[in-house]
């Protein structure tokens, strides 16, 4: 054997093993921890995969993630990992949380509570006088305009002794969410309808949210004092909307009242108590207390401030409570009359100072056996919810990653087009050498693209953004407001929402405010300070304070309107037609082209812009330079007179154009 001859034969041998090396695939059973989010390419490391198999794998899935870039949640990533036969593992962030307890099945070993009632109808039916009247007191003449502006909740005692709780809710349009939050609160519903009014758009919507929380219904029909009306009339219409009352033979009660005389009041509240009988409605006094966060908000003197409706349980000065991811020791309790109170029990509603910050309205309230386990849960939850928005943010990573990588991609087949192209020249099958212009490679776009990308970007540029910080009394009322004006038109001007908060307004307002153009802060029931506004003065930011909603949308309408430019609408004044083109000799030994025109309609005006059409083509539109009959210059050429003209940057005019003269005048602009 020749010298070496075995040490190739060996290297031979190990070439052809390596031709054969099977794919390398992660033991069965394998255990892989999963973390929250993890990229395409990190998973193919993590089960020691190459990328292009786990790619086809994934296409096989019918993911359309396919690049080692893109991210995948834990549960795509444990679907991709459970096709290679290993068992992922994703870590349960439990922690510490709390629950509400169990509802016995048999309640009957359980006190009575007071029936929680909402009153729910249109704006200015007179749901807020009716609960006036209810409770002897004046809650109207607190109300901007005699429009509740955020729930109230109020404990009325009858003559007889019983107890209602009821929940005032606001009727305009902008304050949707938060009548849904006071149906689901709520036992029974008390339906207001106007007799001189009707069934009208939050009356329909009061009826669906009532029929959506499966709450009982009774229809009080107010303003019956007034002459001419007709309450049967309301029985009628009310049908058509799947309430039938007891006068059309259905089981739904409805009473005939004047809120504002006091007629029938005593009648409805007879009613309330009779349905609530037949309900039969307790709740248990020895559990942990359970409550609903009706409203909140930041007092001054007083801190974060929160009206809660307690559900179960008795709350009591000195418990620790917790709602979303904020917690509280109740350091003090007042009743809807402002009188401090050292416990709550169920139907109560009750004001609560103490909150490390302000929580939601609609806020599950839970009491915690500790301060510690409060903490403990308000941490585990922000931890879920930062989760929760990584998770959400995915698919605008993926979106942007997806784009980078077609770009990636077109250039890559553009450098592949462009050596196809250098090896044909080579051939002698193409006459010219290439370029890398000729195949529009991302890296270097051709000039028609970047006009085109151009006229896009100035198309959305069109469309301006007015940044707005909204502040408010209450959470509820700034999430009001905030989703109203994210209803406003935005084809011409758009609103964007870059803050919101309860409290007065901050210098730190002004400020966000001021990042954009034109900011604008919009104080709902709340002020700013004489050094807030001074501030704002001098950023350029517009503080705008309302106490009534639809005040605030049509202001904040009148102020996007004024924002936009004016609207030219162009009226044709006259027109004339090129009977003959020849050229004048002017100083200097210049020339220029003059057209011979006859005004055949209207009249043509020097001050005025022109338009040439050419067979019906728009050719030039522009000004006049000059305007002249017999020689001497004239301001108008009338209906049948002759003259001569020249064009400022048009020399084309041909016989047979038709020359338009054109007047613009501005008209106001819409948001539509």
């Amino acid at each position: 054997m020749p010298v070496g001859s075995g040490d190739v034969g060996k290297g031979f041998g190990e070439e052809n093993k390596k031709k054969k090396r099977k794919l390398k695939l992660p033991k069965k059973g394998l255990e892989v921890t999963l973390p929250l989010t993890i990229t395409v390419d990190g998973l193919a490391k993590l089960l020691d995969v190459p990328n292009d198999h786990l790619l086809r794998k994934m296409q096989r899935l019918g993911m359309d993630k396919l690049a080692s870039n893109f991210i995948l949640s834990n549960e795509e990533a444990a679907d991709i990992a459970l096709e290679y036969d290993v068992v992922p593992i994703i870590p349960e962030n439990k922690g510490p949380e709390l629950y509400p307890q169990p509802i016995p099945e048999d309640m009957s070993a359980h006190p009575i509570r007071p029936p929680v009632v909402t009153i729910m109808g249109h704006v200015d039916h007179g749901k807020t006088t009716l609960l006036d009247t209810l409770r002897c007191s004046s809650i109207t003449a607190s109300e901007a305009g005699g429009i509740t502006q955020h729930i109230g909740a109020f404990s009325v005692e009858l003559k007889g002794g019983q107890n209602i709780t009821f929940l005032d809710t606001p009727g305009h349009a902008a304050f949707s969410a938060m009548r849904a939050r006071g149906a689901n609160a709520t036992d029974i519903v008390v339906l207001v309808v106007a007799a001189d009014d009707g069934v009208m758009p939050q009356t329909k919507e009061a009826i669906q949210h009532a029929l959506d929380a499966d709450a009982p219904i009774i229809v009080a029909i107010n303003k019956c004092d007034k002459p001419g009306v007709d309450p049967s009339a309301i029985h009628e219409e009310l049908l058509k909307h799947g309430i039938q009352t007891e006068e059309l033979g259905g089981d739904i009660q409805a009473v005939e009242i004047s809120a504002l005389k006091g007629t029938g009041v005593e009648s409805l509240a007879e009613s309330i108590v009779t349905l609530a009988e037949v309900l039969d409605l307790r709740a248990e006094t020895d559990i942990l207390a359970h409550a609903t966060v009706i409203e909140s908000q930041l007092e001054k003197g007083r801190g974060n401030v929160a009206s809660v409706l307690v559900k179960r349980g008795v709350l009591k000065t000195g418990d620790v409570v917790v709602a979303g991811t904020t917690w509280c020791k109740v350091r003090s309790m007042t009743d809807d009359r402002g009188k401090a109170v050292s416990s709550a029990g169920p139907a109560c509603a009750v004001r609560i100072m103490g909150w490390k910050d302000i929580p939601r309205a609609g806020d599950m309230v839970l009491q915690a056996e500790s301060e510690q386990k409060a903490k403990d849960v308000v941490g585990n939850r922000t931890e879920k919810r930062s989760n929760k928005a990584r998770l959400a943010a995915l698919e605008a990573m993926n979106e942007d990653r997806r784009e980078l990588n077609n770009r990636s991609e077109g250039s890559r087949e553009a450098e592949l087009a462009f050596r196809k192209a250098a090896i044909a020249y080579k051939k002698g099958l193409r006459k010219k050498y290439p370029t890398r212009g000729e195949f529009m490679l991302s890296s270097e776009p051709d000039e028609d693209a970047k006009s085109e990308d151009a006229s896009k970007e100035d198309a959305v540029a069109v469309v301006p953004v007015v940044p707005v910080v909204i502040k408010g009394d209450v959470s509820g009322t700034v999430e009001a407001v905030s989703s109203a004006l994210k209803q406003l038109p935005s084809k011409k001007i758009k609103i964007s929402v870059i803050g919101v908060g309860v409290g007065p307004v901050t210098e730190s307002d002004v400020m966000m405010a001021s990042t954009g153009a034109q900011g604008v802060v919009i104080a709902f029931n709340v002020k700013a300070d004489k050094k807030t506004l001074s501030i704002a003065k001098r950023e350029g930011v517009d503080v705008m304070g309302f106490r009534i909603i639809y005040k605030l949308l049509e202001e904040v309408e009148k102020m996007l309107v004024s924002r936009l430019p004016p609207v030219l609408v162009e009226a044709i004044q006259g027109e004339a037609v090129v009977q003959q083109t020849f050229d004048i000799t002017m100083r200097g030994n210049s020339t220029t082209a003059v057209a011979g025109c006859r005004t055949t309609t209207g009249s043509i005006s020097r001050a005025d812009k022109v338009r040439v059409l050419r067979s019906g083509t728009e050719v030039f539109v522009g000004a006049i330079s000059a305007l002249k009959n017999n020689k001497h210059d004239i301001a108008e050429a009338t209906k049948g007179q002759e003259f001569g003209m020249s064009f400022d940057g048009f020399e084309d005019a041909r016989e047979g154009d038709i020359i338009q003269s054109l007047r613009y005048s501005e008209i106001k602009p819409t948001l539509e």
